[in-house]
């Protein structure tokens, strides 16, 4: 038994270490365009051990959602204790619209690529369905009670994911949209600077509008 728990350890270790790696080199080339050859030598490990762990890529890519899901809290820096602080449900509300935003500024690239996976292959909707209602029902059992009484509350939480997930992608295109402004104004000179700090100044002002909006939005559907 001594002897098996290290090797037991070891393994784990070797698979985290590749699902990690292929969700990082997906994220930077695409699922499209990798093999499980480059995850493996981008890991440090050969194509064999890989194979020994899983069977193909989409397996590859399945696990590395399933640990992502699963892992989210400490993968974000989410501290949920942190919820209990704020004086009003409109400032933990802005918390958690900051953190889900975080989310996905930290993996754009790599949620991007895996948003067009979800809607062209069945094995990774499916997977998304079932752990984002894994979420949903753990959101159910935590939430207060006087939550807990309220009609349809899973399709209400629902819809609160659907505003966040919604204002997370606004404020992401908007933050792009602010930057290539800047970088326009640059190349332009001086004389075009003041329009770049305007324009950017109205994405600000247009993400904290929506930021405001979205808030409400959630605050309504459970009223």
């Amino acid at each position: 038994m001594e002897k098996k728990e290290p090797i037991r350890e070891k393994a784990r270790e070797t698979r985290q270490k590749l699902i990690v790696t292929a969700m990082e080199v997906i994220a930077d080339k695409g699922y499209h365009n990798v093999t499980v050859d480059e995850i493996a030598k981008a890991a440090g490990l050969s194509t064999g051990i890989a194979y020994r762990y899983f069977k193909n890529k989409k397996e590859l890519l399945l696990a590395g959602l399933e640990y992502t899901f699963q892992n989210i809290r400490e993968i974000t820096g989410t501290q949920f204790e942190r919820l209990a602080e704020f004086e009003s449900v409109e400032e933990a509300l802005g918390y958690a619209l900051d953190q889900f935003y975080l989310l996905h500024k930290r993996y754009y690239a790599l949620h991007e690529e895996l948003e067009s996976l979800r809607h062209g292959d069945k094995e990774v909707k499916a997977l998304y369905q079932r752990m984002t209602g894994e979420a949903v029902e753990l959101l159910m059992q935590n939430c207060p009670e006087e939550f807990r009484r309220r009609e349809n509350l899973r399709e209400r939480i629902y819809s609160a994911i659907g505003i966040l997930e919604n204002f997370a992608h606004f404020q992401m295109e908007s933050g792009a949209a602010g930057a290539e402004s800047q970088m326009e104004s640059g190349a332009a000179g001086t004389a075009c600077q003041t329009d770049g700090a305007e324009a950017g100044a109205k994405v600000l002002g247009d993400v904290g509008v929506m930021k405001r909006l979205a808030i409400q939005s959630v605050m309504a559907l459970f009223a």
